[in-house]
């Protein structure tokens, strides 16, 4: 039997909910995953659902850049009227993740040079900020705990749930850096720009080894045990370049290879 293109979008939304609930696992420390997945779906409404899955199958790279995402369908494969995915659609169009186009329906937005600059400059403006105030507070021993699950990804494939994990272990590492910054909208801004910082990072780490970004990483610790605010700031500010340009890397190469 041949299969429409949107019947596949069908199969890949429903083949990827073990490795979304594996994933929800991992991100929240869950000692028993299945538990807090059922507890995620007892408490949010059917539109934060809708939301929260769409928006994590475009960020790991389920759902790619300019995918039409088919109301029908999509409530079809989450088993949910098309009403809340008309909502999830409006609220991941402002967060910028998703296209809606009048008469034609909804895409998964397109990754342009200038949403990476956008976004990086934000990064970096919000982020070593959020170090700077948080120097002396960090927790070195939370952060060494961090960089030993890093390094067990040195000799890994960068295959697709190796990257799922390691960007979940890289959200934690930065979370580290800025939630002792004593500011709590600082951290809501940093919170809200994630997804898309992860979503870019996925996208970046197909041409990249781990064993680079993990050293990085621990150059990072190393400094900040040096409470040196000069220092870290110039490692930091240099990791989350070579992180922009491996994205600015990944999508010139697209765009060639699509001419």
């Amino acid at each position: 039997m041949r299969y429409t293109r949107y019947e596949n979008i069908v199969d890949n939304i429903q083949s990827t909910f073990y490795n979304i609930k594996r994933t929800i696992f991992f991100i929240i420390g869950s000692k028993n995953m299945k538990e807090h997945f059922e507890d995620l779906g007892s408490y949010l409404s059917l539109k934060d659902r809708a939301y929260q899955n769409i928006k994590f199958q475009i960020i790991i790279g389920t759902l790619k850049p300019g995918t039409r995402l088919p109301e029908e369908e999509l409530s079809k494969a989450m088993n949910i009227s098309r009403a809340p995915i008309r909502e999830a659609f409006n609220r991941l169009e402002k967060e910028g993740f998703v296209t809606i186009i009048p008469r034609k329906g909804a895409a998964v937005a397109k990754i342009t040079a200038q949403t990476i600059e956008d976004i990086f400059e934000i990064r970096e403006s919000l982020e070593s900020l959020a170090v700077k105030k948080s120097i002396g507070k960090i927790s070195i021993e939370k952060l060494e705990k961090v960089g030993d699950g890093f390094k067990k990804f040195i000799n890994k494939p960068t295959n697709a749930e190796n990257c799922i994990q390691y960007l979940a272990l890289d959200k934690k590492f930065h979370d580290l850096l800025s939630q002792n910054c004593g500011n709590k909208k600082l951290i809501e801004l940093l919170a809200n720009l994630r997804g898309q910082i992860h979503w870019l990072r996925n996208v970046s780490l197909k041409r990249i080894t781990f064993a680079g970004s993990v050293k990085e990483h621990l150059a990072i610790i190393e400094t900040l045990k040096k409470n040196d605010e000069e220092l870290i700031n110039k490692i930091l500010l240099q990791h989350l370049e070579r992180a922009k340009r491996s994205s600015l890397e990944e999508i010139n190469s697209c765009s060639n290879i699509s001419k």
